[in-house]
């Protein structure tokens, strides 16, 4: 046993080591991207605003024109240059390719109307088809999705309030 010891207690005193080292990279990859603020996780960003062609009379003819970047309710942040697309569904009373207003349930009681990104309505945003929005240092903080309408009463409806509700969906 006292042998063992003496061992022991030389192998403790011993000098000789052995020394390694080894390097490992470490790095991270930021991409551009968006934030919806409100989002939660859902993958539902809840409503993008109101596009409201306002009050007419039941005989005009009159076109109205409204957008949406006004009342936008969500908040969308972008990294300046992300490319960011949106595209827009048909609505709840699309049909033979255009986008309608209804009146409650009557669907013989529709008014047509466009969508465009612009202002003017030069630029119109078909069903479904993806459009790129800018995104530049100037509106990465409060990103406003370019959604304008134009309609054109006929005149012959009967009153009420006419109603459509879309689908925005985001890709960047």
């Amino acid at each position: 046993m006292a042998a063992f010891a003496g061992l022991v207690a030389y192998a403790a005193g011993s000098s000789a080591q052995a020394e390694t080292t080894a390097q490992f990279d470490v790095s991270a990859t930021i991409t551009a991207g968006c934030l919806v603020d409100g989002l939660g996780g859902s993958g539902n960003a809840g409503r993008v605003g109101t596009l409201d062609f306002g009050l007419d009379s039941t005989f005009s003819t009159a076109t109205h024109t409204a957008t949406t970047t006004g009342t936008q309710a969500i908040r969308l942040r972008c990294t300046p240059g992300a490319n960011l697309t949106m595209s827009i569904d048909g609505g709840s009373h699309a049909a033979a390719g255009t986008r309608n207003l209804q009146l409650g349930a009557n669907s013989g009681a529709r008014l047509v109307y466009t969508l465009c990104r612009d202002a003017g309505c030069t630029q119109p945003i078909a069903i479904g088809t993806p459009y790129a929005v800018p995104v530049s240092g100037a509106n990465s903080e409060d990103v406003r999705l370019p959604i304008y309408g134009s309609l054109t009463l006929p005149g012959t409806r009967p009153p009420g309030t006419y109603t459509d509700t879309l689908t925005v969906t985001l890709t960047w």
